[in-house]
C-alpha cells in the first residue's frame, strides 16, 4: 500500500522530522528502524524505542545485532533505551509530555538529540482511532521545539489505507529505507513487498558496477536469496553491457536453482532481448504486468 505523500529516506531525516512508516513486512520495519537508530548512535543521539508491549530491551532491540550493534553495551551506556509507556492503557494520552521529557533528559545527559520510534496496537488506538489521532496531533509542537526526530510505525497488515490516510496528514511525510544507489542517472531502491530491487532512470557503463554490487548483495538477503526480482517499470534506458550483466546474473542463479525475475520491462528492451535470444536464457523470467508473486 502506498500513501500519497512525500517519502524521505531515513538517512536524510533531520531534527524536527515527525514521519510515518507504514510497513508491509517485518524486514521493512527492521531495515528502516536499524538505519534510524544506528545513524543516531553515530550522530550523538540517544535512541528511544516505545514498543506496543512490555518487553526487555535486549529483545525489543535484538534486530540491531544483525547490523553489528552491541545492544547490551549500548543499553547499559544509556545510548539506547526501551520504554513500555505505550504498553499501558493511558500511554497515548500523555505521549507528547513523555517525549518532551525524554528529549530534555537526553540533552541534559550530554546527547545532541533524541531519536524516538513509536508503535501502538490496533486495539489501543481508540474508537475510530480517535485516541491515536489526538495523540499524534499533540506531538507536532514537541518536534518543532526540541532536538528530536521521530518515526511512528504502522503495520499495513493491521491498519488499512482509509485509517492511515488521516494519520499521514498529521506527520511531515512518510519515511522509507535508504536508497541502495543514486547518481545523476540511476536510482536503486530496495523493495519489500515483494522483496527485490527497483531500478529507475538509466543504466550505462558509468553505473553498471553499482547494479552488479546491488545484485550480489541481494543474493545474501534472506528475503530474496536465489530468487531476485528487479522492478524495471521506471527504467528508461539500459545499454547492452548492462543487459549482459543481467544475463550473466540469471545464469549464475540458474546454477543454484535460482531465478532472476524482471518486472515492468519496457517494450524496446524486450525487443532487444528477443533479437539476441537473451529472453530464453536459463534462470531469466519476465513477470507480466499486474502479476506479483
Amino acid at each position: 500500500m502506498v500513501l500519497a505523500s512525500a517519502v524521505t529516506a531515513v538517512g536524510q531525516m533531520r531534527h524536527g522530522d515527525h514521519l510515518l512508516l507504514g510497513y508491509d513486512t517485518d524486514e521493512e520495519r527492521e531495515t528502516v528502524l536499524a538505519a534510524f537508530l544506528l545513524d543516531g548512535l553515530a550522530s550523538g543521539h540517544r535512541g528511544l524505542l516505545l514498543p506496543p508491549a512490555d518487553m526487555p530491551a535486549g529483545v525489543a532491540l535484538s534486530f540491531l545485532e544483525a547490523h553489528g550493534c552491541q545492544v547490551d553495551e549500548e543499553v547499559a551506556a544509556g545510548r539506547l533505551c526501551v520504554d513500555a509507556h505505550l504498553a499501558t492503557p493511558e500511554g497515548l494520552w500523555d505521549l507528547d509530555e513523555m517525549i518532551r521529557r525524554e528529549a530534555r533528559r537526553a540533552v541534559g545527559d550530554g546527547f545532541l538529540g533524541l531519536r524516538v520510534c513509536t508503535e501502538v496496537l490496533r486495539a489501543q488506538a481508540g474508537k475510530g482511532l480517535k485516541t491515536l489521532h489526538d495523540s499524534e496531533l499533540l506531538l507536532d509542537p514537541v518536534f518543532a521545539a526540541l532536538p528530536v526526530l521521530g518515526i511512528c510505525q504502522y503495520d499495513n497488515r493491521v491498519f488499512d489505507e482509509t485509517e492511515l490516510a488521516p494519520l499521514a496528514g498529521l506527520h511531515h511525510g512518510l519515511v522509507g529505507a535508504d536508497q541502495v544507489w543514486r547518481d545523476d542517472l540511476l536510482t536503486i531502491t530496495r523493495t519489500f513487498a515483494p522483496p527485490g530491487l527497483a531500478l529507475a532512470g538509466e543504466v550505462d557503463d558509468t553505473n553498471v558496477t553499482a547494479v552488479a554490487r546491488a545484485l550480489h548483495a541481494e543474493r545474501a538477503r534472506p528475503a530474496s536469496g536465489a530468487r531476485i526480482r528487479l522492478d524495471l517499470h521506471e527504467l528508461h534506458f539500459i545499454d547492452v553491457g548492462a543487459l549482459r550483466l543481467l544475463v550473466f546474473s540469471a545464469l549464475a542463479l540458474s546454477a543454484v536453482d535460482g531465478t532472476l525475475v524482471l518486472s515492468g520491462v519496457a517494450p524496446h528492451i524486450q525487443r532487444v532481448m528477443r533479437v539476441t535470444g537473451w529472453d530464453r536464457v536459463p534462470g531469466l523470467r519476465f513477470e507480466p504486468d499486474g502479476d506479483t508473486p
